[in-house]
Parts: C-alpha cells; sequence; structure tokens
C-alpha cells in the first residue's frame, strides 16, 4: 500500500466555521490538521532540498555537501534500530528519530519547543505573583519597507535593542525590574515586507506593575535613539482611521498576568490575546494583511519552487540562523529564586523521548519507506484509531 498524506488530507470532509459578521471559511477535520503539519514539514524538505554548501571533513579534510538547512533531515532519521509510535492522552507520535530542534523553521520542533517554553514561562510568572510581584508586557517595533532584506533589517533591530539596553537611562529603568524573558517575532506583509519585532515579559518585585502609559513614554526616546543609530526609524504614535484614535506603534506597554502562550504562540487555529503572545507567533494569521512564516511556507508548498513564496521561505530560513526565539537568560535569577530550570536548549528539547504508552515498533527500513512515500502523518493517524494492527495493515504486514 502506498501512503500518501496529501491523498488522506483530500480525503477528510471539510466542514464550515463562521466567523463574525457571517463570513464562512472551510473548518478541516482535526485529522486533517494533525496530518497538515506532516505534509508542511515534508514540502519544505522538498524545497530546502536543492540548497547545498561544502563543509571540509575536519579529520579527513575532504570535502562534503551538505544541506544549507538542518531542517532538511528533520523527522527522517532513526538514531536507533527502529521507531517507536507511542501514544500519551490525545497525542500519538514517533520516538527515536532525530529532530532539527529549529525552532524557525520546523513546524514539529517550533510546536514541542515552544510548547515546552510556555510551561516554563507559565511557572515563571506564577511563581512572580504568588510572591507578590507584577508584570508588563513591551513590545518593540521599527519602521520597515517592502524591498527591506530580512538579514539586514533583523540585524540593526537587534543591535538597536542591544544598544538601548546599555544606555544608562534605560540601565536606570532596569533597576527597579527582577527579570525578563524576550521573544522575537517575524511577520511579513505584501504592502509593508518583512516586520521583525520584540516582546520582551518584565517582571517586578512589588504589586502593582509601574503605569504602562509612563513607561511607555520613558522607554520610546531610548528606543528611537538607539534605532536612529543603527539606520531605522521608528515613531511613537499610528492613528486608526477607523476610530481617530492614537495607538503606541514604536514601544508599546500593556499590564500582563500571564504571558507564556503569547510570547510562544504557534497554532494559527487559536484565538490570540495578549497572555498568548511571547511564545506561539510562529502560526498565527497577523492582522490585517501580515503574514506569519508558516503561512509563507504554506504558500511556498503548495505553489512551489521558484515562486514568490518560495523565494521569501529560503531568506527567512537565512536570516534566522544565530538568533534566538525566546530567550529567559535575563531571568535566570529569578529561575533560581524560585527553584526553576535556568539552562534551556531547543535541541535538546526537541530531541526529548515522547510519554505515553508505546503502540509498537517500526523497522527503520519501513520508516524510511514511509518517510519516501510521505505518509508519516496517515500512519501515525491509523495507529490513534487502531493501535498497533493498524500500523501493521497501513504498512502491508
Amino acid at each position: 500500500m502506498v501512503l500518501d498524506d496529501w491523498e488522506f488530507i483530500r480525503s477528510q470532509p471539510v466542514g464550515v466555521r463562521h466567523v463574525g459578521d457571517g463570513v464562512a471559511v472551510p473548518a478541516p477535520s482535526d485529522a486533517a490538521r494533525r496530518v497538515r503539519r506532516h505534509v508542511l514539514l515534508q514540502g519544505c524538505q522538498k524545497l530546502v532540498f536543492p540548497y547545498w554548501r561544502e563543509v571540509v571533513d575536519r579529520e579527513t579534510g575532504e570535502i562534503k555537501k551538505r544541506s544549507e538547512f538542518r531542517v532538511s533531515v528533520c523527522g527522517r532519521e532513526p538514531v536507533g534500530e527502529g521507531v517507536r509510535v507511542y501514544r500519551n492522552q490525545s497525542t500519538v507520535g514517533y520516538s527515536g528519530v532525530m529532530r532539527c530542534g529549529n525552532v524557525w523553521g520546523c513546524v514539529f520542533c517550533a510546536a514541542k519547543v515552544l510548547r515546552r517554553r510556555g510551561e516554563q514561562i507559565g511557572a515563571l510568572f506564577r511563581s512572580v505573583h504568588a510572591d507578590g510581584g507584577s508584570a508588563v508586557m513591551v513590545t518593540f517595533t521599527a519602521a520597515h519597507r517592502l524591498d527591506d532584506p530580512l538579514s539586514e533589517t533583523l540585524a540593526r533591530i537587534k543591535i538597536a535593542k542591544d544598544r538601548m539596553q546599555h544606555g544608562a537611562a534605560y540601565c536606570r529603568l532596569n533597576a527597579c525590574r527582577s527579570g525578563m524573558v524576550s521573544a522575537t517575532e517575524i511577520m511579513w506583509s505584501p504592502i509593508n515586507g518583512w516586520h521583525p519585532h520584540f516582546h520582551e515579559a518584565w517582571f517586578f518585585p512589588f504589586y502593582p506593575a509601574p503605569d504602562v502609559e509612563e513607561l511607555a513614554s520613558r522607554l520610546f526616546p531610548m528606543w528611537q535613539r538607539a534605532c536612529s543609530k543603527v539606520g531605522l526609524e521608528t515613531r511613537e504614535f499610528w492613528e486608526d482611521r477607523r476610530t481617530g484614535r492614537l495607538k503606541r506603534v514604536g514601544v508599546d506597554v500593556r499590564p500582563a498576568w500571564d504571558a507564556s502562550e503569547y510570547l510562544t504562540k504557534f497554532d494559527r487555529e487559536r484565538s490570540w490575546d495578549l497572555p498568548s503572545e511571547m511564545t506561539a507567533g510562529r502560526m498565527k494569521l497577523g492582522r490585517s494583511q501580515s503574514l506569519t512564516p508558516w503561512v509563507l511556507l504554506e504558500e511556498a508548498v503548495i505553489r512551489g519552487p521558484g515562486t514568490a513564496a518560495e523565494r521569501l521561505w529560503i531568506e527567512y530560513l537565512r536570516a534566522t540562523k544565530g538568533y534566538q526565539c525566546v530567550s529567559l537568560r535575563g531571568a535566570r535569577d529569578l529561575c533560581k529564586k524560585f527553584g526553576l530550570p535556568t539552562s534551556y536548549d531547543d535541541w535538546v528539547d526537541a530531541n526529548s523521548a515522547g510519554d505515553g504508552e508505546v503502540i509498537g515498533t517500526i523497522s527503520a527500513e519501513a520508516y524510511d519507506r514511509v518517510v519516501r512515500q510521505g505518509g508519516l502523518g496517515r500512519l501515525l493517524e491509523a495507529a490513534r484509531a487502531g493501535g498497533l494492527s493498524a500500523i501493521a495493515k497501513e504498512l502491508g504486514s
């Protein structure tokens, strides 16, 4: 039997989801949404396959070719003699395969790692509030244009942030904080191009937190000066044409009770609010015409190589190399105080073994055949429904 995730998705019923003022949009089945992640990973790997680089083996001096992107091998190579299929409550997955740990460009590693980061940040928020502290969410943005390369804009905005944080005025303001968690989010718009920006959760050892309007007013001049030194522009307010009200855009500060999901958002099917912006922007549809990179990946997979979406996706993968998506470095002392972990490794978390009941084990040869046929998602759905016997049936055993 030939396994094919695309065919599985096409065979699934499609309902209708109503949004807002009666607009109806398709609502795929739960099974189709789960298999969709496998299709996106397989599609991404096909897109990055032509991009190779030459490397020199340190031991032999031999020149070898390797893929430019580590996502190209994610989930394709067993690390032992066989691959285990496990079930944990509502989750069914593979254990014993190598994961790339690329939170920026891998739908599986992003989901797993950012879910874990969300749990860790949530625990930090609960500890801070239980200790009588408070928190705010701070967002920093800068102006951008359609033709601005992402690598250049991202590098500049990172430098601007570092310069601001080393300024005397910022250090005085920082003295009243007990810790900080930061996340970088990237969106793209067909009107304004790439839009990298920062979300930060600031923790204070007292309650209530500082006034958000006053804090934003104090931060904006520091941010504006730092941006101007690296050739970026930013403005303090933007007028909403619909309401006529001024909104803060350069620096926005809001109260935050729990920003764990906001800092690690991933699943675009969810409805995001403030307590969900720091760990999950990685799959939401943006407001207005802004799109997340995951939407660009979906477009690139559907339209194929050589298209605008594919070029944008490759640009995004190259630009994000070496950057951390979510960082708890600024909260290490706070984590130590509350007995929380202080070391976080995306690759280690992505490759941690799945917990739960082992349904069955697939040989390395059989797993390789399923990978080549593009049926990893369909096989898991069979395991979810029928267990070991269903796996054997799908594999043709």
